[in-house]
């Protein structure tokens, strides 16, 4: 099982050879996550965008796993992006330097051909140095579903199960966020929560262990869970948190990478491809871990 960015790294490498579509990758921090994906052997990749900027900014010295799409319109980009991966020539798509909504706007078309029939939603990893079992902690969904109902909810696990199956946590355990552990018939998230806990109990959700409500600190640590007298297989040794909203996935995630400097990756699973939608703001390592996941994630799907 995968425990760590050092070993996601590594398991990247001994998948067969995948071909990341990078879509306008004009910024600095995208080319060098490229760059140091080439260094890693992680993929060949493929970047649709200006060729001349994209140039300039590598330094002129072109990798050899590079290939590059002349198209230096950024909506013209994406299509091509697209089209690229509709072809068959692309496995992992990485958003570069475009807006997050314009592009998935454009991936979410029918047309596009990148969907299946599921809620797609964003998986993002972090290592976590405080646990003593040393695992990662997944979270979702703080890209995309902006207020998950309890089916919607269903499909968060069901994602984030396929991307802890994916890195070999065969059964992960799996906590059901909300603000109390206690069930408060005027807190949705609470009411939520116990359903899916239910749901999994009697087999409608599978591959995990589910439970919830679950306040943050009894998810992940055993000493608050334990002075708050609550016995669960999950508590204190969760491995994907499902925040309540995209709200609270999305801040929360944000300050693990701020306020407690952890290093992170992310991707989108539920299409026919991964697609990783990191930041701008993103520093170049998660984006490189990113595009580790997505290799990680296509080789998983075949």
């Amino acid at each position: 099982m995968i425990k760590n960015f050092d070993e996601l790294l590594a398991a990247a490498k001994n998948v067969k050879e995948k071909r990341v579509v990078v879509i306008y990758p004009n910024n600095e921090e995208t080319l060098s996550a490229v760059i140091d994906g080439c260094k890693h052997k992680l993929a060949r990749f493929i970047l649709v965008g200006d060729k001349d900027v994209i140039t300039k900014k590598i330094g002129g010295n072109i990798p050899s796993e590079v290939e590059i799409v002349q198209e230096p319109v950024i909506g013209k980009a994406i299509q091509k992006s697209i089209e690229l991966v509709r072809e068959g020539k692309g496995d992992v798509l990485l958003k570069g330097g475009v807006d997050t909504a314009t592009m998935m706007r454009a991936l979410l078309q029918e047309e596009a051909g990148l969907r299946k029939g599921k809620l797609l939603s964003d998986v993002m990893l972090v290592e976590f140095p405080e646990r003593k079992d040393n695992r990662i902690i997944m979270i979702t969904d703080g890209g995309l579903t902006l207020t998950p109902d309890l089916k919607d909810k269903v499909e968060l696990i069901k994602n984030a199960v396929e991307v802890a199956h994916a890195l070999g946590n065969e059964n992960p355990k799996v906590a059901v966020l909300s603000a109390s552990e206690f069930i408060n018939p005027n807190l949705q998230s609470t009411v939520d929560a116990a359903a899916l806990a239910k749901m999994n109990e009697r087999g409608q959700i599978k591959g995990c262990i589910v439970d919830g409500p679950l306040a943050l600190d009894n998810a992940v640590s055993t000493e608050a869970a334990g002075e708050k007298g609550l016995k669960s297989p999950v508590a204190g040794c969760a491995d994907i948190l499902i925040l309540p909203n995209i709200e609270a996935a999305n801040i929360f995630a944000k300050g693990t990478t701020y306020f407690a400097h952890l290093r992170l990756a992310h991707v989108i699973i539920g299409g026919t491809i991964p697609i990783l939608i990191p930041s701008r703001a993103d520093k170049s390592d998660a984006k490189l871990l990113s595009i580790a996941l997505g290799v990680i994630m296509s080789g998983h799907n075949g």
